[in-house]
């Protein structure tokens, strides 16, 4: 059990904490096999693969990484450049808007989504073991807020 003096400072602390458990998991994601020897792949774009391979039915655009990664144009350019240069994704033009390219992963992408993604699972598996579904539903909901409020902070900044 923790001490009060403990307790209250990683209260007052919140970020601290956050960091800590979002370092855990990236050693546990970073300590596969999978994603240790697929050196083309980084943990971001583990992600971004799975978010692909989730959503392989739909048009998936450069806007809709930037969206769902919260990363801004060139950040998510540098990331979709590699994964290119990589072998990892191509992008095609649609018919209905020369504009806009759709992102595709190609099939080595995809052999190493699946591996990845197991291991990910497994990694998933180890941080809700012992949570109640109400209590990840709280967890997430706190996420949720704690992300808000960050991002409306950040707005903020950029205003002044």
């Amino acid at each position: 059990m923790k001490s009060d003096k403990e307790e209250r400072w990683r209260m007052e602390h919140i970020g601290f904490e956050i960091k800590q458990a979002a370092k855990l998991v990236n050693r546990h994601i970073g300590n596969t096999a999978s994603v240790k020897y697929a050196k083309q792949v980084t943990g971001t774009h583990g992600w971004i693969l799975r978010y692909l391979y989730e959503h392989k039915d739909e048009d998936m655009f450069q806007r809709d990484i930037e969206k769902r990664f919260d990363i801004r144009r060139s950040s998510a350019t540098g990331l979709l450049q590699l994964m290119e240069k990589n072998g990892l994704i191509y992008r095609e033009p649609v018919d209905y808007d020369a504009r806009l390219k759709r992102i595709v992963m190609t099939e080595k992408a995809v052999s190493i989504h699946e591996s990845i993604s197991r291991e990910i699972d497994e990694v998933e598996r180890q941080i809700s073991k012992g949570l109640s579904e109400e209590e990840i539903r709280l967890l997430l909901q706190v996420l949720d807020k704690v992300q808000r409020n960050l991002s409306s902070a950040e707005r903020s900044e950029k205003k002044e």
